[in-house]
Formats: structure tokens, sequence, C-alpha cells
């Protein structure tokens, strides 16, 4: 598995995955597939900088002669809240291909960003998932996030009431610098 920074290349798959899950799915509660323009806010907004997303590829055999590196997932944090206050708190979206779900991709997504916080400056990370998603949380908890609270009946799709589980992750602080406590000699 290789995580590494978006690029423009991927922008299409992306695209297709949150697509076929807005079509499919309840865990995302848009109800109309993103288009052109959507694509373009969503890459001005992680294409790079503080809230650039990353992406996962899985090596797949072709042949068995060569390995060709396919597209798995992909994870992004975006701002809380417009408000100043907020700066330092991220919102967590991670999506994975249905075929390597279960696999540790998804994991490995969270984690790399975790990992991320402190270069860019966040302390706090939280996650809106479904109620009745549990891979999401447990996958979640498996990597720190502790439930804060219910949303219940907020979203709708599908004909369905739907609630949405609060999840939050601080983001440990540096350890502090070690200095050697000063030595004097005999005089």
């Amino acid at each position: 598995m290789i995580i590494r920074p978006v690029c423009r290349a991927d922008l299409g798959a992306v695209m297709s995955l949150i697509n076929r899950e807005i079509a499919g799915g309840v865990n995302i509660f848009r109800l109309v597939p993103l288009d052109d323009i959507a694509a373009q806010r969503w890459w001005n907004l992680h294409g790079e900088g503080r809230y650039q997303a990353i992406i996962a590829e899985q090596s797949v055999a072709d042949d068995g002669v060569q390995a060709a590196n396919q597209f798995a997932g992909w994870a992004a944090l975006t701002p809380h809240s417009a408000y100043e206050g907020y700066d330092r708190t991220a919102e967590l979206s991670v999506w994975v291909e249905p075929a390597v779900r279960r696999s540790g991709c998804g994991r490995a997504l969270v984690e790399a960003l975790l990992a991320s916080c402190p270069a860019r400056n966040l302390r706090t990370v939280i996650s809106r998932i479904e109620a009745n998603n549990v891979p999401s949380l447990c996958l979640h908890e498996a990597c720190g996030f502790e439930q804060v609270g219910l949303l219940r009946d907020v979203g709708e799709k599908f004909g369905q009431s739907l609630s949405v589980v609060f999840m939050q992750y601080h983001v440990p602080l540096a350890p502090p610098v070690r200095r050697a406590a000063p030595q004097f000699s005999a005089p």
C-alpha cells in the first residue's frame, strides 16, 4: 500500500468514488453527484496546502509480470467551521474502494492524516459518521477517536431517516524537549 499526496491526475478517481457513494449509499448525505464545478472546488481546497488530500494506491499484479499501482481510496481534512476560533479543528473524510475495504487501507489513510496534524497546525479532528456505519465507527475508534455525540434523525436519504455519530480525536502534544541537566565540575 502506498500513501501519497493527491495529484491532479487523481481527481477523476476521487470524484468517481464520491459519486458512486452519493448515488448508492447513505454514508454521505449528498443527493446529487458532484459535477465538474464541484470537482474544481474540491481540488482548490485539497490539491495542495494545509488541507491537501492523500491517496492510497495498491500494487496489482499485471499478468504476474509487473505490479501497477491502482487507486484504492483517499482521505482529506476540511475546515470544521469558517469561524476563526475553530482554525485548529478539522473534519476528516475517508473513502475506500469497495474491493479493498477491510484490508487496512482506511486505517493507513487515517493514521497518515493524523500524523500530519502537527505540521498542519491542527489540534482536534472530528468525524461525522452515519450511525449504522459500523466499519467506519470501528475504524475511527481503532485510530484513537472517541464518540462524543449523537444527532438523531438529522439526515434523510432514500426514504430513510439517518442519525450521525460525532467522533473526536485530540492530536497529541509534541513531547517536551528534554535538556540535559547542567553538569558542574568539582572545584
